[in-house]
């Protein structure tokens, strides 16, 4: 007997032809599901990789077992007159029907049904439809990681950056996308890892990455899509424009990535509202691409120099909102890190940002500013509630939105849901520092301190330097009463108001009272009443209540933002009662 009639007699073919049919089910199955939960995309590779190991097996043991009605047996211990191998055949073929009868009709239903993930989504679909759209938000997961500069000039930098960073803004406006934060995305810039170690990390599914070439007044952008599970580049395309077109370009290049990504936009406009004029002038962008990477970069000397390159970008375009409401966001931030002309620069971030929206009131950043604004200085909490809301509505992915929105619950006293807002904003942006920083503020307000601590174990680990992470390290294990670790991780703090903060407090509970005191007077020294909050929390864990009391009114009227967060600080706990502290929190709209 042949070895193919004997492979048929076996039944092997059979099994192998059921095998095939019922492996592709499963794949189609665990992707749909896989994509509905997000899960990484090493689960569906394992899945791949057993089903193939499977199918030799699956063979061999056809091949060398029969089923009988005495149960199952080797092929060599059955006499071929008593076989019932074609009565087993018959059974495997109505199998076979079966399973490709379910196949052909999963797969008519994923090609022709109006519900398969590309398709429009109505107030009158069904449940199928809205598990199809979960899938296709799942599947729609995106990191903008860093353009590279590929031209001559490394002072170029900031401009393949900021493209990134728009692109990046315009994805993050579809409600459909599910867009990896900057910082995250960042993270990656000059690193050769692979993709698919990056969208791992990223918890995404697409990478959009590419280069910027610029000369004269001509750029050319390079970019390209790819599918991190497999590296399959999806789409991608060169364009050599004028830098007057810069606007058109990136709308181009964010259009293609949304119907490559199968993702209907309803109707919704990507354009970059309020920034029109800006676009248009090639000096007054590269002006503000030079101001916003600045602006990125914390402390009061870059926020100077992100207002100065902004104030060229609004002489240039001042019929740009985009460009008032930056300019005004940097006066912000510099008036909150500076004793020296922070009144001024505050007057003038208030009239640029009412500048923006009388320009443009769809501009994203003016309502970021806006609420930055009422959170920090003016502890308007409904204005800053309204305008994050707004902010959120024309931008959805927002990560800087949604960390101001965090902020606002956990200053209210909303500890459980400022808790979950920055879970959600961590797992968007996981390489965000700031973002880290709230979810460990907001865990060691809701009494978690040993996930706090892991949280800044890592964060740590990742960068021993970064500001403020060891000074926060060393308040969690101040809270955890372990002073001698909290003095070690205090004194690497590079941040000077922050390292006297933590060391004044360690040394004080270890007895060290002359080194806890210089400590306490060198911040002053240094930082005045600048620094009036962060004194407020020393004489608090000194347990002296009035002296406490009093850096707070001092922190009131200085307008020290740091105050903003009083109501959750546990540092404040001994102050609960004090009617000076009652006093503080009914002015600032605070008091239950």
């Amino acid at each position: 007997m042949s070895i193919f009639a004997e492979l048929k007699r076996r039944n092997v073919i059979r099994v192998a032809v059921a095998y095939v049919i019922t492996a592709w089910l499963i794949l189609q199955v665990a992707d749909v599901v896989l994509g509905n939960i997000d899960a990484p995309g090493w689960v569906f590779r394992t899945i791949l990789l057993v089903l193939v190991l499977g199918s030799p097996l699956a063979m061999l043991f056809a091949w060398a077992y029969e089923l009988t009605p005495e149960g199952l047996k080797r092929e060599s211990e059955v006499d071929r007159a008593a076989s019932v191998t074609h009565e087993t055949g018959r059974k495997l073929d109505r199998a076979i029907i079966t399973v490709l009868i379910c196949a052909v009709a999963y797969f008519a239903f994923d090609k022709f049904s109006g519900h398969s993930p590309g398709a429009n989504v109505t107030a009158a679909d069904t449940t199928t439809s809205n598990m199809a759209v979960s899938t296709a938000v799942a599947k729609s997961s995106i990191a903008v990681l860093p353009f590279v500069n590929m031209s001559s000039d490394p002072e170029q930098e900031y401009f393949s950056d900021g493209i990134s960073e728009e692109l990046l803004n315009l994805l993050a406006k579809i409600p459909q996308f599910q867009v990896a934060g900057r910082t995250s995305s960042f993270a990656f810039k000059g690193a050769n890892d692979d993709l698919r170690v990056i969208g791992d990390s990223l918890g995404v599914h697409n990478i959009l990455e590419g280069s910027v070439r610029k000369g004269g007044d001509r750029v050319r952008i390079t970019a390209q899509l790819v599918k991190v599970d497999d590296g399959f580049h999806l789409w991608s395309e060169t364009y050599d424009r004028k830098l007057t077109d810069i606007l058109a370009v990136q709308d181009e290049i964010a259009t293609a990535v949304v119907d490559q990504l199968k993702v209907k936009l309803l109707g919704f406009n990507v354009t970059e509202g309020g920034g029109s004029s800006l676009y248009a002038n090639p000096d007054a962008h590269s002006s503000y691409l030079q101001g916003l990477f600045y602006l990125n970069n914390v402390g009061a000397d870059n926020y100077r120099k992100a207002v100065e390159f902004f104030e060229k970008a609004v002489a240039l375009a001042p019929n740009s909102a985009l460009a008032w409401a930056s300019l005004a966001g940097a006066n912000i931030r510099f008036a909150g890190q500076t004793d020296q002309g922070a009144a001024e620069a505050l007057a003038r971030g208030r009239e640029q940002l009412a500048t923006a929206f009388s320009l443009d009131d769809r501009t994203p950043e003016a309502y970021i500013v806006k609420a930055d604004l009422a959170m920090s200085f003016d502890w308007d909490w409904d204005v800053a509630e309204a305008a994050i809301e707004r902010a959120l509505s024309l931008r959805p992915g927002d990560t800087r939105a949604g960390n101001l929105q965090a902020a606002l619950d956990s200053n209210m006293g909303r500890t459980g849901l400022a808790l979950q807002r920055f879970r959600g904003l961590v797992n968007r942006d996981p390489l965000d520092l700031r973002l880290q920083l709230g979810l460990a503020s907001e865990l060691v307000n809701a009494q978690q301190l040993g996930e706090a601590e892991s949280v800044m174990n890592r964060l740590i680990e990742r960068d021993p330097t970064a500001n403020i992470s060891n000074a926060y390290m060393s308040f969690i294990l101040s809270m955890e009463g372990r002073y001698e670790e909290a003095l070690a991780y205090g004194r690497k703090e590079p941040v000077d108001f922050m390292r006297l903060n933590v060391i004044a407090i360690a040394e004080q509970a270890l007895g060290n009272t002359d080194a806890a005191v210089n400590a306490q007077q060198e911040l002053l020294e240094k930082y005045g009443d600048l620094a009036s909050y962060q004194q407020a929390t020393i004489f608090a864990w000194w347990g002296q209540p009035d002296t406490a009391v009093a850096w707070l009114e001092r922190a009131y009227d200085a307008r020290d933002p740091g105050i903003a967060s009083v109501k959750p600080d546990p540092s404040m706990k001994s102050l609960r009662d004090h009617p000076g502290f009652i006093a503080i929190l009914e002015k600032m709209n605070l008091a239950d």
